[in-house]
């Protein structure tokens, strides 16, 4: 038969063990939470850029069919007076010279980020060293318990 020291042991490492893989483990709580916040942040910046896309798009088409368009948006950044003659030469696409700018990098310039949170495996660390060291405390513990009532 097992001894109430034992039994305290055993359940205290179930207890940490039930808490590290419900809390911190693979797909913990913890983990959860950061990837739901990545997502919502990545979701925020695929509609921006989809947004963005669109107003660009359309205006590219605009500016590649009407003239006047063209002038204007030409007038309008490079300062032109309106006596300047604009004049327009094609360009040849070159798509290995287009990168796209992946939504993942724009997370790190997301102006109100919030304080950084240290890595997961970190904190699972010294969970693992908190709850062995506790577990093994609880042991010496109730181990002087009984060997103080065993003298008596």
């Amino acid at each position: 038969m097992t001894t109430l020291p034992t039994k305290v042991f055993c359940f205290s490492c179930f207890l940490g063990g039930l808490f590290y893989f419900v809390v911190l483990g693979e797909s913990g709580i913890v983990v959860r939470s950061q990837l739901e916040e990545s997502l919502a942040s990545l979701r925020l910046d695929v509609e921006r850029l989809a947004y963005e896309n669109r107003q660009l798009e359309e205006k590219q088409k605009i500016l590649k069919n009407d003239q006047v368009a063209l002038e204007r948006e030409a007038r309008r950044f490079y300062l032109l007076s309106e006596n300047a003659q604009i004049i327009k030469f094609r360009e040849t696409e070159n798509v290995s010279e287009l990168k796209p700018i992946l939504a993942s990098r724009l997370n790190a310039f997301r102006p109100g980020k919030q304080f950084p949170v240290p890595p997961i495996h970190f904190i699972r660390i010294f969970y693992a060293i908190f709850a062995s060291f506790t577990c093994i405390g609880v042991f010496i513990k109730m181990r002087k318990k009984k060997l103080d009532f065993s003298n008596y």
